[in-house]
C-alpha cells in the first residue's frame, strides 16, 4: 500500500475518475463550454493556442496518455455523454500512427519537441533576447544552435531506436533507471561550440547493456518501488533481448529516417535550456542574460515561441 505523500496525493488528483467528477460538476454549471483534457502538464503549451479559436472552455490536466484514453472510452460508452464539445490531447511518444480519430496526437514525440527547432530559436532570439535577424549575434547563435542540435540528434539516435525496438517487443523502458528521463546529463554536456561526451560508447548495445545492469542491481538489492518486481522485469528483458536486437537489425529504417519525430521531448528541452545557458555572456558566450530559465519554467517562458504544427487546427472540431 502506498504511503500518503504530497507526490501521490497530487497524482491522485489526475486520476480519470477524479477528472470525470470534476467534469460532470462543471458541465452541469456551464453546459455550453468546451471541455479540454490534456496529458500531464501540456496545458502550458496548448492553452495559448486554443485561445486563438475560443476562450469559452474548461481544461483539465490528466495524469498520462492511458488516463486520457480512459476518459475517451468513458465518454464514448456512457449513454448520456457524447464527444461533441470535448477535446483530448496526447503525445505521440513512440507510436507510429494516430490512435483515435477523436483525439489530437502530436506529430512528434511530445509537445516539448516543438520548442526545439531552428524556427523556434529564431523566435526566442527576437522575442526574449531582442535581437533582429540582421544583427551579427543572431546569425552566430543560429549557426551554433543548428550545429549542436544536429549533433545532439545524431548522438542519441540509437538510444531512441533502442527504446523503440524494446517497445515494439513489449518492453517499456524506464528511463529513470538510466538517469535519462528528463535530460542527458549522464552522457554528455552541452556547450554552444561543441558537445562533450562523458561516455565512450552511446550505441544501441551500450543502452542495452546499461539497462540490464540497472535492472540486475535493483533485483539483487531486493528493493521494490510501487510494487515493482525487478527480478521479473530483468527476466522478461533478457528473454526479449534477441527479439529486440533482430528488430534493430531489420525493422528500424522507417524510424531512423524521421528520428526527430520519435526523439524524447524532455531531453530535447533540456538541450535547449543548456544551449541557452551556454550561449549567455556570463558563461563566456555571445548574449547577455535576459531572464531566468530552469527545467521547471522553460516551457512557460518560451511557449509563445514554440512551433505550432500545421495539423493543429481546431476549427473542424469547435
Amino acid at each position: 500500500m502506498k504511503s500518503v505523500t504530497i507526490e501521490n496525493h497530487l497524482e491522485s488528483l489526475t486520476e480519470s475518475s477524479v477528472i470525470w467528477e470534476r467534469y460532470t460538476r462543471d458541465a452541469k454549471a456551464n453546459p455550453n463550454r468546451y471541455f479540454v483534457f490534456y496529458e500531464g502538464k501540456d496545458r502550458q503549451y496548448y492553452d495559448c493556442r486554443i485561445q486563438n479559436f475560443t476562450k469559452n472552455y474548461n481544461a483539465y490536466d490528466v495524469g498520462g496518455k492511458s488516463k486520457v484514453l480512459e476518459l475517451v472510452d468513458k465518454f464514448t460508452h456512457e449513454e448520456c455523454y457524447k464527444l461533441k464539445n470535448k477535446l483530448f490531447f496526447i503525445d505521440k511518444d513512440y507510436e507510429k500512427r494516430r490512435l483515435d480519430s477523436d483525439v489530437y496526437m502530436t506529430p512528434k514525440y511530445a509537445v516539448e519537441n516543438f520548442y526545439v527547432s531552428s524556427t523556434a530559436i529564431k523566435r526566442i532570439l527576437k522575442v526574449h533576447f531582442g535581437i533582429n535577424d540582421d544583427d551579427p549575434e543572431f546569425g552566430r547563435v543560429l549557426k551554433y544552435f543548428n550545429e549542436r542540435h544536429r549533433e545532439f540528434i545524431d548522438y542519441l539516435t540509437e538510444m531512441n531506436l533502442w527504446a523503440i525496438c524494446c517497445q515494439l517487443n513489449g518492453v517499456k523502458i524506464d528511463f529513470d533507471l538510466l538517469g535519462l528521463k528528463n535530460n542527458a546529463d549522464n552522457i554528455l554536456k552541452v556547450k554552444y561550440k561543441k558537445l562533450e561526451l562523458s561516455v565512450e560508447d552511446i550505441s544501441f548495445y551500450y543502452f542495452e547493456r546499461k539497462y540490464g545492469e540497472k535492472l540486475r542491481e535493483k533485483s539483487e538489492s531486493g528493493l521494490e518501488k510501487n510494487g515493482r518486481d525487478y527480478t521479473a522485469e530483468l527476466s522478461y528483458f533478457m528473454d526479449k533481448k534477441e527479439y529486440i536486437r533482430s528488430t534493430f537489425a531489420n525493422d528500424v529504417e522507417e524510424y531512423r529516417s524521421c528520428i526527430e519525430n520519435y526523439f524524447r521531448g524532455k531531453q530535447l528541452l533540456w538541450f535547449l535550456k543548456e544551449f541557452i545557458l551556454s550561449v549567455e555572456n556570463k558563461n563566456g558566450g555571445i548574449l547577455q542574460k535576459q531572464f531566468f530559465i530552469d527545467d521547471r519554467n522553460i516551457m512557460t517562458v518560451f511557449t509563445n515561441c514554440a512551433d505550432t504544427p500545421s495539423v493543429f487546427c481546431l476549427s473542424s472540431w469547435l
